[in-house]
């Protein structure tokens, strides 16, 4: 029987996201499908699979992911599925735990996160700017003189400043995340 769950996981939290799929594999449901907001499980042997999310530099179809991946499959490890990001992908794979005893172990190009990472910081910091903008020009606008819809304005002008202030906080978070990243980098190097 498939269950399709709806739940939303920032770019960082994409640990959290790989922890909770595993947690759903040892209720007995495996991941078939994942999109930004979507999972779709099939019931199945409650922990039979083990999942690890990883980022790949480029995009999925590309020669040297795809040979990366074939290499993955002869190890017994499955592609379930795969989001594309600007210049890198995440896969969500899986290996059954009978057969990777000690966890199933396979790690992601650390500059493809990384690159990741700043792609979507970029785009937040744009977010950030715009909502603010809208705050902005709508409280300004709901106090000029001439304003014959001053609770409209009012309203839209609050409800952008507490996203402008979410999103600034979510961005906040994303270059956290990143100079963790950044630092693991340079402890590796």
């Amino acid at each position: 029987m498939r269950r399709v769950i709806h739940k939303l996981f920032w770019i960082w939290q994409l640990d959290k996201e790989e922890d909770w799929i595993n947690e759903m594999a040892r209720h007995g449901y495996s991941l078939e499908h994942a999109g930004r907001v979507s999972f779709e499980f099939d019931e199945t042997e409650p922990g039979l699979y083990e999942y690890r999310t990883l980022f790949l530099k480029g995009s999925f179809n590309s020669r040297d992911n795809v040979e990366y991946l074939r290499f993955l499959e002869e190890m017994g490890i499955t592609v379930v599925t795969h989001i594309n990001y600007p210049g890198t992908c995440c896969v969500y794979t899986r290996g059954k735990r009978s057969d990777h005893p000690d966890g199933l172990q396979i790690y992601s190009d650390i500059e493809s996160r990384i690159g990741c990472l700043k792609v979507s910081s970029q785009y937040m910091i744009f977010v950030v700017a715009l909502t603010l903008f809208a705050a902005i020009l709508n409280l300004v606008s709901a106090f000029s003189p001439a304003n014959s819809i001053f609770i409209l304005n009012l309203i839209v002008g609050i409800c952008m400043s507490c996203l402008s202030i979410a999103s600034a906080v979510a961005t906040v978070k994303l270059f956290l995340k990143l100079s963790a990243l950044k630092k693991e980098r340079a402890i590796h190097e």
